[in-house]
C-alpha cells in the first residue's frame, strides 16, 4: 500500500518531490541552465501540515479521544502525534519505498541515507500527490491511511488501539445491553472493487445492514452503513463505529416517539373520562338549594337555618325511599 505514494500521473511532480535543493544548485552551476523540475524544499513544510491533519482525522474516525480507551484526552492524541510523526519514522517509510535509490542529491551521495532528507522527501511526496490528485482530499485520505497504520505499528501502538477500544467489540457489547428491548440482526457485506476515482487502485467496499425489531412494536426498521477504503481493517472499524453511533441515535429517537405516544394516549383517556363524567353528571336529577346571601341580621339568620332544616329533611326523606 505504501507504494502508492510513488504512483503519479504527472511525472514532473514525482521528480520534483525526489529532488533535493543541492541537486538543483549543482545542475544549474554545471550546465548553466535552469533545472526545470525545481526542488522539494517548498513542498516539505506543507507536507508536515498535511501529515498532522490526516493523523488527527484518522484518530477521530477511530473514535478517539475516548474515556474507555488509552487515549482519553486530546492531549493524549497530541503526545502520540509527537511520537509518530518525526524524521526517524518517516525515514523508515522512505527505506520501505527504497527512496535512497531514487533521490536526486547531486554529488552528495551520503544524503541518500540521511534521516532528515528521507523524511522531507516523504513530506514532499504527500503534497505532490495532493496536486497530482487535483487537490482531492478524499483520495489523499485513502492514500495516507496506510501511512498512519505503518506509523502506529512502528511504535507498537496498534495493539493498544485494538485492545483498549475496538469498535466492533463495543458494538457487540451494546447489542447485548439492549437485547431485552430490541433485537438487532447485523449483516455485513465486503466487496473488493476498483476505485471509481482511480482505476489503478482497488478499495474495500464494506456494508453493514441492521434489521431492528422492537419487542414492544411489531414494526421492523433498517439501518445501513457503507464505507470504502484501501485498508479492510480500518474501513471495517469505521463501519462499526458509525453503526454504533447511528444505533444509539435511533434508539434515542425511538424512546422519544414512544414517550410521545404514551402521552397522547394518556391525554385521550383523560379527555374521554372527562366526557363520560360530564354525561353522567348531566343525567343526575339534582335539586339546587338556594340560601339567603345576607346573614347580617337575626331575621336572615333564622331564615337561613329554616331553609337548611327543610333541605336536610327533604334529603333524609329521599334516602329513606
Amino acid at each position: 500500500m505504501l507504494l502508492q505514494l510513488l504512483q503519479f500521473k504527472n511525472k514532473n511532480l514525482l521528480i520534483r518531490a525526489l529532488t533535493n535543493k543541492i541537486h538543483e544548485l549543482e545542475y544549474n552551476q554545471k550546465s548553466n541552465q535552469t533545472y526545470v523540475y525545481g526542488n522539494n524544499e517548498d513542498l516539505t513544510v506543507a507536507g508536515q501540515q498535511f501529515l498532522e491533519f490526516y493523523f488527527y482525522d484518522y484518530m477521530l474516525l477511530q473514535g478517539y479521544p475516548n474515556q474507555l480507551s488509552y487515549f482519553k484526552k486530546p492531549n493524549d492524541i497530541i503526545q502520540l502525534r509527537q511520537r509518530l510523526i518525526n524524521d526517524q519514522n518517516l525515514a523508515e517509510i522512505g527505506y520501505q519505498l527504497n527512496l535512497q535509490n531514487f533521490l536526486k542529491v547531486g554529488n552528495q551521495i551520503q544524503l541518500k541515507t540521511n534521516q532528515k532528507v528521507l523524511a522531507d522527501t516523504i513530506k514532499a511526496l504527500i503534497i505532490a500527490q495532493y496536486y497530482d490528485k487535483y487537490q482531492d482530499l478524499e483520495s489523499l485520505r485513502d492514500l495516507l491511511y496506510p501511512v498512519m497504520e505503518f506509523l502506529i505499528n512502528k511504535v507498537q501502538q496498534e495493539q493498544i488501539l485494538q485492545t483498549q477500544y475496538n469498535p466492533k467489540s463495543s458494538f457487540i457489547e451494546y447489542l447485548t445491553t439492549i437485547k431485552e428491548e430490541i433485537e438487532v440482526l447485523p449483516k455485513m457485506i465486503v466487496e473488493w472493487k476498483k476505485n471509481q476515482k482511480n482505476n489503478n487502485q482497488s478499495v474495500f467496499l464494506i456494508q453493514l445492514e441492521l434489521d431492528i425489531q422492537s419487542k414492544i412494536q411489531a414494526e421492523i426498521y433498517q439501518l445501513k452503513i457503507e464505507k470504502q477504503g484501501i485498508s479492510k481493517k480500518i474501513t471495517e472499524q469505521q463501519v462499526y463505529l458509525e453503526a454504533l453511533q447511528d444505533l444509539k441515535r435511533w434508539l434515542s429517537t425511538h424512546h422519544q416517539n414512544q414517550s410521545q405516544q404514551v402521552e397522547l394516549q394518556l391525554e385521550q383517556q383523560i379527555n374521554l373520562s372527562t366526557t363520560l363524567d360530564s354525561k353522567q353528571f348531566n343525567n343526575i336529577n339534582t335539586t339546587v338549594y338556594e340560601f339567603a346571601d345576607q346573614l347580617d341580621n337575626e331575621e336572615n339568620q333564622t331564615e337561613f337555618y329554616d331553609q337548611l332544616s327543610q333541605m336536610l329533611i327533604q334529603m333524609a326523606g329521599k334516602n329513606e325511599l
